[in-house]
């Protein structure tokens, strides 16, 4: 998962301490224009500084030296998220959904996992500040569903540059002759779908050996 943001001035600053050993997946363009991506965590700590926002984020981080764990550090980094001012929004030809319904998009899973076997997904969480706090955008489906900016991984399909593809895809500017050159940040998230059902958990559940997605 992911955040974006767009860079001129007024921007917020989420800083976060002891951040957890997680892999990255986090998205944002890297030129004048770009997004940045964020973190899933905000501490009850936030002051308003000249239209900016701090943020602090703990969490305990490891590292590992031949097997051996040593002794915990601290680091600290920042990333800046700015209003939801600062964008525009055009329009693009619609993008249709791959299945006409859930037991289609089912069906084809259990159909695609005897031959390619567990399905991997990708999400992006973009994130912006308005009146001072952070919101998630996100994309709408019909009049009752949201979701975040993301897809399915080609077999073999990079996570990173498969997130890239599927941010072009879906946000990059239909008259654009470069695409956007996303910069990918932190995973915040691992999801696990045991069954070909709606459900699906931050774990793997115990019983289960072979998930059948993998959603990051």
């Amino acid at each position: 998962m992911s955040a974006i943001t767009n860079a001129i001035n007024n921007s917020t600053q989420l800083v976060r301490t002891n951040w957890t050993d997680v892999n990255s997946l986090t998205s944002s363009p890297t030129n004048s224009n770009s997004d940045s991506v964020n973190t899933p965590l905000i501490s009850s700590s936030v002051s308003n500084q000249h239209n900016s926002i701090h943020s602090t984020l703990k969490s305990p981080i490891s590292m590992h030296n031949h097997d051996q764990t040593a002794q915990s550090m601290t680091f600290e980094r920042t990333i800046q998220t700015y209003p939801l001012t600062n964008y525009t929004f055009g329009t693009k030809d619609p993008l249709y959904e791959r299945d006409s319904s859930v037991q289609a998009r089912f069906q084809r899973m259990r159909e695609e996992f005897t031959t390619m076997g567990m399905r991997r997904s990708v999400e992006a969480v973009l994130l912006v500040h308005e009146h001072n706090l952070p919101h998630v955008l996100l994309l709408q489906l019909g009049t009752t569903f949201f979701k975040l900016p993301g897809g399915e991984l080609n077999p073999g399909e990079d996570s990173m540059e498969g997130l890239k593809r599927l941010l072009n895809e879906t946000l990059g500017r239909p008259d654009s002759v470069q695409q956007n050159n996303w910069l990918i940040e932190d995973v915040i998230g691992n999801w696990w779908r045991p069954n070909f059902e709606a459900p699906r958990y931050p774990y793997v559940p115990a019983h289960v050996t072979k998930p059948k997605e993998h959603i990051r």
